[in-house]
């Protein structure tokens, strides 16, 4: 066999091919579900679809209203598979419901999303008292969010269909609008920006700690985050970024290596685990309280503003000496009225606009009044238990406090829950007694405007008793003002009192609370006024106001562990990896692929100055003792693919070695490091060939050279041999009629997916799975088609391709 020529059995044809499609729109990011035959795809067009291995639509995300960009920078897939996380250029994450695409939750992070990564902690999790212990084997495989509280609190019932507020098709189970219940292990999204910024999020959620480059080095000037990873025991978190090179040309860049390490992450797992999950459960409390808000603000209606503003012209238009008030008294009174008043109500009011004014008011403050009484206090009694609780374990220094969690911010949020729950019974009242005075109100003036029209007057509602007309001249002494009292209200007119605790402002009319018995013993008691227990009363501030300043309170108190962890997250050691042209040199951003195998790491790394590339990298960090210090790279060409009869050792830099080029590189398993690869043969055509690379047997080879932090050349544009991986090479196959541009390959589902150059087509593999030669025959009659179409592919984008 003639040296560069492929190895004949490796040309088997490995991978079965499961599908071959267009797309809509040119590809930008595509990830597989780790426990599904799933593949998450997001294009140009900042659309994110979800596709089965067969290539059946399961839903497709547009781009969110509140979202202003259209580009997606990252996907990221929850370890069991059943949320996805999609990353946008404006710095907004969006976490969704694989089921549905309905958004559970959403953080905005103020810079460029470049990367994320969502890890699994390892089985093992050191306890507080150094010991080790099996988190699985102690919970018995429960559910972490799993909790006793559901069976004696109040249930919380479905929102009105007719007031949702919900994403689509979220379901009914409102306990976990969040998705959160069955996870049985600590898992935590990492997430890089741009400007060397860095945050982890426990499930996701809950942050637990954040990294600023910028506040470690004054020398670093981050550009860009290419790749982020935390190791499974939470101990060490790898970055990888360019920072600007030259003061003066913020284009020339230089790839550096980082290893951060935090005792306090990785020893404080199990009480990380229980924090994170308590700040779930209030997450979705406040995420239904959110929604029972909106809903409240979309059931009330403003109709009463607009009998306000009739009043008023009536007012200004009366010719006759006295007040609107006067004049409502009098026809209460004495049933007589002057003609602009029966003139206002008949063609002004009509019979017809005051039903349906009475109409709408009951029904609106009807339907205010029942979501606080099912759905707002149902919730704030159980947003006050997990707060309660949360209290309780702040007060436990030694495993909570130290974490950062503080007793005095946790009460500040009781109290603020507290303050806003009795907004909410104040509204309560307000609506009882202002239905009562409406429904006596509608009720009088709709006799009077049936006898001004020579109706006849049914005898259930002409009669009116001596406590009704009591509530309608009340009524009209309190509401019926020409002038206004209150500074900032244009009108005398006081009608609506309910749509003012629905404002983000101060409430015009204050409730007056001085004749209640509760507080004037309150204000008589000194001792009672500094009472902790007793929650404080602000009657000027809106349920909007307030409902504010509990978002608030709650967001300080489950917070400030992110701030505690990350001072204890250090940055202890730098490795500069190579030295970058100006932007415009590069044909595409280099791509880098990580795995953490226990706790070593392993980076794929390809230099930007070319792509395809003739030499492809692996840096490894493999002892926990050193690995803060100590590196190891190899540098890796591909020669003759799959060829046993070259010795393993044997480096080259013959023709053979760089015979491939490598156009991606993803790690498939543990042991595996699947790759494609570009090839020109003897007849000048491109070839791209999809082939599996044994790590472990690379690793065997003992041929990686060790550096030390100390080293800080740029260890990957020094002057080293290639070792040709080629031999190590276990399984590959041509890309018949295809010119490939990237891939994806998941090894726990056992598939990959190859896009062609023109990034709106691509193809699938079973990687498991040898096709029958008969399977490829078949095909032939179709490849002068398939090869037509590659060759236009092509035409459209060498621009893309370079």
């Amino acid at each position: 066999m003639k040296q560069g020529q492929v190895h004949e059995p490796t040309m088997q044809y490995f991978f079965r091919k499961l599908e071959e499609k267009n797309l809509s729109a040119e590809v930008v990011q595509m990830k597989w579900s780790p426990k599904m035959d799933l593949i998450a795809l997001a294009n140009i067009q900042g659309e994110v679809v979800l596709h089965r291995l067969q290539w059946q639509r399961v839903w497709l995300l547009p781009v969110p209203a509140e979202e202003t960009s259209k580009i997606v920078t990252a996907l990221a897939w929850r370890p069991d598979g059943k949320v996805l996380a999609v990353s946008y250029e404006s710095g907004k994450v969006f976490l969704c419901d694989v089921e549905n695409a309905a958004i559970l939750h959403k953080m905005e992070m103020g810079l460029t999303v470049n990367c994320m990564q969502w890890i699994n902690t390892d089985d093992k999790t050191n306890s507080s008292n150094g010991n080790v212990t099996d988190t699985n084997q102690d919970a018995n495989h429960q559910d972490i969010f799993q909790d006793n509280s559901y069976t004696y609190l109040p249930k919380m019932a479905p929102l009105p269909k007719s007031y949702t507020t919900t994403n689509r098709g979220t379901g009914t189970d409102v306990h976990d609008i969040k998705r959160l219940q069955g996870q049985e292990r600590l898992n935590v999204l990492v997430v890089g920006m741009a400007s060397g910024r860095v945050q982890l999020y426990a499930f996701g959620i809950a942050p637990v700690g954040h990294v600023d480059l910028k506040e470690y080095d004054s020398v670093l000037t981050p550009k860009e985050m290419k790749s982020v990873m935390l190791s499974s025991d939470l101990h060490t978190l790898w970055l990888m970024m360019e920072q600007v090179n030259n003061a003066t040309d913020e284009s020339a860049c230089q790839g550096i290596l980082l290893s951060c390490n935090s005792t306090l992450l990785s020893s404080r797992r199990i009480e990380i685990a229980q924090l994170s999950a308590k700040y779930g459960k209030i997450s979705s409390l406040m995420e239904y309280l959110n929604q029972t808000v909106k809903s409240m603000s979309e059931a009330w209606e403003d109709i009463l503003l607009e009998m306000e503003s009739k009043l008023n012209k009536y007012a200004e238009s009366k010719p006759t000496p006295g007040t609107v008030c006067d004049d409502f008294l009098q026809l209460l009174m004495w049933g007589k009225s002057c003609q602009e008043l029966q003139a206002f109500l008949l063609h002004e009011l009509t019979e017809k606009g005051l039903k349906k004014l009475g109409h709408s008011v009951e029904n609106s403050y009807c339907n205010i009044q029942k979501l606080i009484l099912k759905n707002l206090q149902s919730v704030g009694q159980m947003l006050l238990f997990h707060l309660t609780e949360l209290k309780g374990m702040s007060l436990w220094y030694d495993k909570y406090g130290v974490l950062g969690l503080s007793p005095a911010s946790v009460q500040d949020a009781i109290i603020a829950l507290g303050s806003f729950m009795l907004k909410a019974n104040e509204l309560l009242q307000v609506i009882d007694s202002s239905l009562t005075s409406f429904k006596a109100f509608f009720r009088w003036l709709y006799v009077i405007m049936m006898r001004l029209a020579n109706e006849t007057v049914p005898p259930a509602i002409s009669k009116m008793n001596q406590k009704n007309v009591n509530f309608v001249a009340d009524f009209l002494t309190e509401n019926f003002t020409d002038n206004p009292e209150n500074e900032g209200k244009t009108s005398g007119f006081t009608l609506e009192r309910v749509g003012q605790y629905l404002k983000k402002e101060d409430l015009q009319l204050v409730t007056d609370v001085s004749r209640n018995d509760w507080y004037s013993f309150i204000q008589s008691s000194p001792i009672m006024q500094e009472s902790p227990l007793l929650y404080p009363h602000q009657p000027t501030k809106s349920l909007i106001q307030l409902h504010e300043q509990l978002q608030t309170a709650i967001n300080t108190a489950l917070n400030r562990p992110s701030t505690i962890i990350g001072q204890h997250l250090q940055c202890n050691s730098m490795f500069k990896l190579y030295n970058s042209p100006k932007k415009e040199d590069a044909k595409r951003s280099w791509p880098v692929s990580q795995h953490c195998v226990g706790s070593s790491l392993i980076y794929i790394v390809m230099l930007p100055q070319q792509v395809p590339s003739d030499s492809l990298y692996i840096i490894r960090q493999p002892d926990q003792e050193e690995r803060s210090s100590k590196i190891e790279f190899l540098k890796l060409c591909f020669g003759t693919l799959g060829d046993s009869s070259l010795n393993s050792s044997t480096t080259s830099t013959s023709p053979a070695c760089s015979q491939h080029q490598v156009l991606d590189a993803c790690f498939y398993d543990d042991e595996t490091l699947s790759l494609l690869l570009h090839e020109m043969n003897s007849e000048g055509e491109n070839l791209s060939i999809l082939c599996q690379l044994s790590l472990s047997a690379l690793i065997r080879t003992q041929l990686f050279i060790k550096l030390s932090s100390g080293d800080v050349d740029t260890m990957l544009q020094k002057d080293v041999v290639s070792v040709d991986a080629g031999i190590h090479v276990t399984q590959s196959r041509r890309l018949e009629n295809m010119k490939a541009g990237r891939f994806a390959v998941s090894g726990s589902r056992k598939v990959s997916c190859v896009v062609f150059s023109n990034f709106r087509r691509v193809r699938i593999f079973d990687m498991e799975t040898e096709d029958d030669n008969e399977d490829e025959s078949s095909d032939a009659s179709v490849l002068d088609t398939t090869k037509e179409i590659n060759e236009e592919e092509n035409k459209e984008n060498i621009s893309l391709t370079g």
